[in-house]
């Protein structure tokens, strides 16, 4: 869905890819949306994934494109999605 590439302080590049999740309820077979985030930084790969966002697609693709404009991380995606999810029940 959304690539990044970022140079890091000490000219390494690391790539950020932002995937749009799809599953099924089990009860009425609806379906309910989530990102996953996987990090490449030289040898090493990194992923996390929030599934069940929300059943609007739409709102997880915002979500993620968020995500993907201020270079979010896997290990930070968690707090980052609870903040912006939080943010919008206001």
């Amino acid at each position: 869905m959304f690539r990044n590439e970022v140079t890091l302080e000490d000219d390494r590049k690391m790539r950020l890819e932002y995937k749009l999740m799809e599953s099924r309820s089990t009860d009425d077979g609806k379906p309910y949306y989530g990102i996953q985030i996987v990090k490449y930084l030289d040898n090493d790969m990194e992923m996390d994934e929030e599934a069940g966002i929300s059943y609007s697609r739409d709102k997880v693709i915002a979500i993620a494109k968020t995500l993907y404009k201020h270079a979010v991380t896997p290990i930070t995606m968690a707090e980052v999605v609870d903040d912006i999810i939080s943010l919008e029940e206001l």
